[in-house]
C-alpha cells in the first residue's frame, strides 16, 4: 500500500506527459474486447477494436522507478508482462496467446534420421516476432517435449546450426533432421558484358577452405551451381579477352533450400598504344585508328599520346599539312604497352618552269609549216600554166 501511495504521489509531482496506446490481439491479429491493462499505476479496459489508452504519463526515465511497468490479462489467455520508460508518444501492439496448452514432442538426429543428437541445444523462437522464448537440452536418445500455447506458432534451431529452422507442430512426434553441412541450394551466376549481353563459356569458380563448386555459362551467360550450402564464399568469372572478376560472395539461401541469383559484369581486356611523332617542327597530326576496316579513334595530337584499346591487331595512320601520311599497323596485348614512333617527312613540291625558247620554237615551226604548205601551191600553178590545154 505504501509503495502504491509514493508511485501515485511521483506521477502527481511530475508534469503532464505523453499518451500510450495499446493495441491487444490474439494469435490471429483479431482484435481482444475486456482485456485489462495495467499501466503505471493506471487501469484500463480494452474496447471492441482491443484498444486501451493512457493520459499524461510522465517520463520516469531520470526517477528511481526508471519507468512503468505493464500487467494485460484476460481469461483463457495467457498474461503479458512488460516494463518500460515513456519519452513520447506511443502506441504499442501485444499478442495474448490461448492459456490453453499443447505438447510439443519430437527428436533431434544429425544428418540422418538413424542418427540421434543426444544432449543437444534446443532453441525455441516465436515464429512471428523472432525473439527467443526459452531453450532445453534434447535427452539421451535426442529426444525432447515441452508445453506451449496451442495457438503460438514456433520453431526451434538446433545447436548452433543458426541457419536451419525447424517449425514445431502439436500432436505428434517429429523428427528433426539437422544438415550439419548446412543447407544447401542452387546458385545462379549471370554474366553479361558492360552492354548487357549474355557471355557464353566463361568459367565460374565457387570456393570456401575445402568446398569447391564450378561451371561454365551457357548460351544465356548463366551458370548453375547446385547443391551450394550457405555460407561466404569466393566466386570467380574468367572468360578469355575479358578481365577477371574476383569478388566475396555471400550465400544465405532460404531456410527450405531453393535458389539465389547473382549477377557480374565482365570488362573487356586492354592494352596501351603510346604513340609518339617526330617532325621537324612542332605541329598537330591528325591520327586514325582503325580495327578490321572501322574506324575507332579520330583524333588530333601532337607528338606523344597514349591510347587505351582492346587487344588485337589495329591499323594506325598520322597526317599533317605538308608532311607525307604514314601508315603503320600495332598488335596490342592485354596488360602491356605497346610503342609506336612514327617520323614525318615533308612533302616533295613539283614545279614546271615553262621555257620562253618554248614559244619561239612553236612560232618557227608555224612558219616553216606556212613555206611549206605555199611552195607546193607555186609549184602547182606552174604545172597547171604549162600544161596543153585540150
Amino acid at each position: 500500500m505504501a509503495l502504491r501511495l509514493s508511485v501515485t504521489l511521483v506521477l502527481l509531482l511530475l508534469s503532464p506527459g505523453s499518451t500510450v496506446m495499446f493495441i491487444v490481439q490474439d494469435s490471429h491479429g483479431d482484435p481482444i474486447e475486456g482485456a485489462d491493462v495495467s499501466f503505471c499505476a493506471r487501469r484500463g479496459i480494452t474496447d471492441r477494436e482491443g484498444m486501451a489508452t493512457f493520459k499524461d504519463i510522465p517520463d520516469l526515465s531520470n526517477t528511481p522507478y526508471g519507468g512503468c511497468t505493464l500487467s494485460i490479462q484476460k481469461e483463457g489467455y495467457i498474461s503479458v508482462t512488460d516494463a518500460f520508460s515513456v519519452s513520447g508518444d506511443m502506441v504499442l501492439t501485444y499478442i495474448l496467446y490461448s492459456a490453453v496448452m499443447a505438447s510439443i514432442s519430437g527428436t533431434i538426429c544429425f544428418d540422418s534420421s538413424q542418427n540421434p543428437a543426444p544432449f543437444t541445444s534446443i532453441r525455441i523462437f516465436d515464429g512471428s516476432t523472432h525473439v527467443q522464448l526459452f531453450s532445453l537440452i534434447s535427452d539421451a536418445e535426442g529426444g525432447f517435449s515441452f508445453e506451449i500455447s496451442e495457438d503460438r506458432s514456433i520453431y526451434a534451431v538446433i545447436s548452433d546450426y543458426d541457419d536451419q529452422k525447424f517449425f514445431l507442430t502439436p500432436g505428434k512426434d517429429q523428427v528433426l533432421v539437422v544438415n550439419t553441412r548446412g543447407i544447401s541450394s542452387t546458385v545462379l551466376i549471370s554474366v553479361r558484358d558492360p552492354d548487357g549481353r549474355p557471355l557464353a563459356r566463361a568459367r565460374v569458380t565457387l570456393s570456401s577452405g575445402p568446398l569447391l563448386y564450378m561451371d561454365e555459362t551457357d548460351e544465356k551467360g548463366t551458370a548453375s551451381l547446385k547443391g551450394v550450402t550457405n555460407g561466404i564464399y569466393t566466386v570467380t568469372v574468367e572468360k578469355e579477352a575479358y578481365v577477371t572478376v574476383t569478388q566475396s560472395l555471400t550465400i544465405a539461401a532460404p531456410d527450405r533450400g531453393g535458389s539465389q541469383a547473382v549477377n557480374i559484369t565482365l570488362e573487356r581486356t586492354t592494352g596501351m598504344l603510346e604513340l609518339e611523332i617526330i617532325a621537324e617542327s612542332p605541329l598537330s597530326a591528325r591520327v586514325l585508328i582503325t580495327r578490321e576496316g572501322t574506324e575507332l579513334v579520330k583524333i588530333t595530337v601532337s607528338e606523344e599520346s597514349l591510347f587505351t584499346l582492346e587487344p588485337g591487331l589495329y591499323g594506325v595512320e598520322v597526317s599533317a599539312t605538308g608532311y607525307e601520311p604514314v601508315k603503320r599497323q600495332v598488335l596490342i596485348l592485354e596488360g602491356q604497352t605497346q610503342s609506336l614512333i612514327i617520323e614525318l617527312e615533308e612533302t616533295q613540291r613539283r614545279v614546271t618552269v615553262t621555257s620562253e625558247k618554248f614559244s619561239y620554237t612553236g612560232l618557227i615551226l608555224v612558219l616553216c609549216g606556212v613555206g611549206v604548205m605555199g611552195g607546193f601551191y607555186m609549184i602547182w600553178r606552174r604545172w597547171f600554166a604549162h600544161s596543153p590545154s585540150s
